[in-house]
């Protein structure tokens, strides 16, 4: 029930990046629940528009912004 994700976009260009984006967010309406690490900002902001997800931004090992815009 909880898919936890290091980097999955990683290593793909952008249409990849946003196909696999895409079937977490389903994956996501369907009740799982997805933890995602990326360095990829564009990439948030992309997503961010089309979930309800929380957003955490980690900087120096503590949480720097919560559900803020970035």
């Amino acid at each position: 029930d909880i898919l936890l994700a290091d980097e999955p976009t990683g290593n793909v260009d952008w249409d990849m990046s946003q196909k696999l984006m895409r079937l977490l967010t389903e994956l996501n309406r369907m009740g799982k629940t997805i933890l995602m690490a990326t360095h990829d900002l564009n990439l948030i902001r992309a997503t961010k528009s089309q979930t309800s997800a929380r957003v955490l931004r980690i900087q120096n090992g503590g949480v720097q912004l919560a559900g803020a815009d970035l």
